[in-house]
């Protein structure tokens, strides 16, 4: 018998008898016999015997015809694309590129020297205006309002972010407000109308006060730690979802049981308004690596010590926030499948629309204040430049030569586009993560235990 591996085979030695294997590409997941599995690598097929082949050609692991892949592929991608393209457009408003914190890996410190730091009346008025016409372009309805900045909530934006509030209220649209949280509590007054349209307050807490406080500062050196915890006291006494973001990198990880036990005796967890959840910290400019900044699969098997010691904090925080991982999390937690994604991220289908107080769109929340960026503008007047929307929609794993050849590309989308435009100057190059590497350490180190749970 002829058989061809799929292209998209990943495999991992979980012990003495069981392999763990997944195809990229189907998202199907498996443990099979080594003896069995060693069969298939060295192209014995016809030494498996009774070992129902079927199951592994069904599942996209083998192929008689490697076009029938292709189909498969070209099938996943033209019905992932039909969804894609019916997703919400999102609407985020800067009023202001200035900040009252100086945080330690902040990804906007060229924002604060900016010639156009803050928007005036008329210059939200055309952006709301902006917002409306680019809606009935899609559905004509508008789902999605987010409050983004620098620091959005500072005093001297509270007239704005009023405004902001009654278009959210007048549409409907779900509200999300991503602030450091350090003056949060001074516009409970204007939020708390519309807590139950609001989706969550994004607010930042990188470990208790010792450590957070040397993170996350005043251009002074005073620590934010006390002012943002009074912040989400507040907000939760008043029924608006908080969530709390850990930004976590070589520096602080060792320190989440501090900030589990700082929540616990909060009594944070005690509101049903309230969410934790950790992210990477991560540097799009740079392929490189620093003290703070390590390999994800290192960062993984510090966070797996942890939880070896903690195993509260695994079931609380789990291990979504590592990218090569979620397609295997998605499908052992239940799910019936994986859909591969074919592009990084939701700039790469123009899902955000970003209005910035420089006048300009962007697609992405990282790239803002960069003119050569932005994929058109609102004020004085709303256009846009296609060449420059396709600067980031044309961007897929069938436009980056490199990602044809690669197993992960499915599940990779070809990596940041940001990063790409910083560190190679142009769009067409991948930024790859290390899918590989993470996901060996993770079988390593928890495959054990995902058998168990598929043996039972």
């Amino acid at each position: 018998m002829t058989l061809f591996p799929s292209r998209y085979n990943y495999f991992y030695k979980i012990n003495n008898k069981y392999s763990f294997i997944n195809n990229i590409l189907t998202g199907a997941i498996d443990f099979i016999e080594n003896d069995i599995w060693n069969l298939t690598v060295d192209n014995k097929f016809e030494e498996i015997g009774k070992y129902p082949l079927s199951n592994l050609i069904e599942r996209g692991y083998f192929y008689d015809d490697l076009k029938k892949e292709e189909y498969i592929f070209s099938e996943l991608y033209r019905n992932y694309i039909k969804k894609a393209i019916k997703r919400p457009v999102r609407f985020v408003f800067c009023p202001t590129y200035e900040c009252n914190l100086r945080c330690s890996y902040c990804f906007e410190k060229d924002l604060l020297s900016h010639s156009n730091k803050h928007m005036d009346e008329a210059m939200l008025d055309a952006a709301i205006d902006s917002a409306q016409k680019i809606s009935k372009d899609y559905s004509g309805e508008i789902k999605s309002i987010e409050l983004f900045g620098g620091e959005p909530l500072l005093s001297k934006n509270k007239f704005l972010i009023k405004k902001i509030l009654d278009f959210a209220e007048n549409t409907k649209a779900a509200i999300t407000v991503v602030t450091n949280g350090v003056n949060a509590d001074n516009f409970i007054d204007i939020f708390k109308s519309l807590s139950k349209q609001i989706d969550m307050f994004q607010i930042t807490v990188d470990g208790v006060k010792e450590i957070h406080d040397k993170r996350r500062k005043y251009a002074s050196g005073k620590g934010s730690f006390d002012e943002i915890s009074k912040s989400i006291d507040a907000l939760l006494l008043n029924g608006i979802n908080t969530n709390i973001r850990i930004n976590i990198d070589n520096s602080n990880i060792e320190y989440l049981p501090d900030l589990f036990d700082y929540v616990k005796n909060k009594k944070w967890f005690d509101s049903p308004n309230f969410n934790i959840k950790p992210s990477i910290v991560a540097d799009h400019s740079s392929l490189g690596y620093n003290e703070f900044i390590i390999p994800e699969e290192e960062l993984l098997r510090k966070l797996i010590s942890v939880y070896d010691k903690y195993p509260e904090l695994e079931e609380l925080f789990g291990f979504y926030i590592f990218k090569p991982l979620r397609h295997v999390l998605e499908i052992i937690n239940g799910a019936p499948n994986a859909s591969p994604k074919f592009f990084n991220c939701e700039s790469n289908i123009i899902e955000l629309n970003v209005f910035c107080p420089d006048g300009y769109i962007y697609v992405c929340p990282e790239s803002i204040g960069k003119e050569e960026f932005a994929i058109g503008s609102f004020y004085p007047e709303l256009k846009f430049n296609e060449d420059k929307k396709g600067m980031w929609s044309k961007r897929d794993i069938f436009s980056i030569e490199k990602c044809t050849s690669c197993r992960f590309a499915p599940i990779c989308g070809g990596g940041c586009s940001y990063s790409s435009m910083l560190i190679y100057k142009k769009n067409m190059e991948p930024v790859c993560q290390r899918f590989k590497e993470t996901l060996d350490v993770f079988m390593e180190l928890r495959g054990e235990k995902i058998l168990k749970k598929f043996l039972t």
